[in-house]
Order: structure tokens, then sequence, then C-alpha cells
């Protein structure tokens, strides 16, 4: 948040690099950071599912990039997993970065929100049609069985 420079090395794992970064300017191991572009493009690495991959894969070299906090709702309320906003680490942002980062938390909660509706749609679906199915049983054809002796036969 000092707007303080480091070069960094994108021949490693994304894990690694996120490590790095956080190791460097003492951030706390909990909380998602990333990492935007001059444009405030960012890179969406903690919705990575291989962060094995290299940085390489996603980075350019030479090329500047800025820390990004990405704040979420309020733990253990129902808004816990939104996406609230996309904060740059730098003193005074451009406000051209600020917008674009606002654009982009903006769809990926309203991404988020339509998976969530979507699912909750399948679920809805699932349970109707397993309640709603009409059970048809075959009749049972008696002419392949041989009457029973009227001794057998309980009233």
């Amino acid at each position: 948040s000092d707007n303080q420079e480091f070069l960094i090395n994108i021949n490693c794992s994304v894990r690694v690099l996120m490590h790095y970064i956080r190791k460097k300017l003492r951030l706390p191991k909990k909380g998602e950071i990333d990492l935007c572009d001059e444009m405030g493009t960012m890179k969406l690495f903690f919705l990575l599912k291989t962060p094995e991959d290299y940085a390489s894969k996603f980075l350019t070299a030479r090329s500047t990039y800025y820390v990004c906090k990405v704040e979420r709702g309020a733990p253990g309320t129902r808004i816990e997993d939104s996406y609230r906003a996309f904060v740059p680490l730098l003193k005074n942002p451009e406000p051209e970065m600020l917008e674009a980062l606002r654009t982009q938390c903006d769809l990926l909660e309203q991404s988020r929100l339509k998976t969530i509706r979507i699912q909750e749609a399948k679920k809805v679906v699932i349970i109707e049609s397993t309640v709603n199915l009409p059970v048809r049983l075959p009749k049972p054809d008696l002419s392949q069985h041989p009457p029973l002796p009227t001794s057998q036969l309980k009233a």
C-alpha cells in the first residue's frame, strides 16, 4: 500500500509467486489477493483450479502488475461467499483502474449468483420429478397360474 515496487520471477508456480508476494508485502496468510495489470484487468489467480501452473503462462515478462485485495462478504453470513470488491493496494490508484476493477467484481458476483440459481433450479426439478412420477405396476397375468384349491383361500 506504500506503492513499493519489486521484481518477481514468473518462472515459478502461481502458488509460489503469491506466497512470495504475501511475504514481501507482509500480508496476512488469510484473505485472498490477486494481481491486475495497468488497465485493471484481474488475473483471477484466487480462482485458479491448478495453482501449480507456471505464472509465466498468465503474466508477461517485463510488465507491471498491481496487488489487489479480494474483499468477500462477512464470514458466517448468508453473503460470505459474495464478491464485494477488488481493492488495489496503492495509495492513489487511477480512476480508470478502479472502474475496471469494480466492473469485473460486479460481473464475477453476477456470474456467482447465476450459478447458484441454476443449481437451485436443478435441485427443484430433481425433487419435483421424483415426487410427481406416476407409478404403473404391471397387471398380473392370472391365466398362467393354476387356480388355488378352495381350502387354501383365506377370506
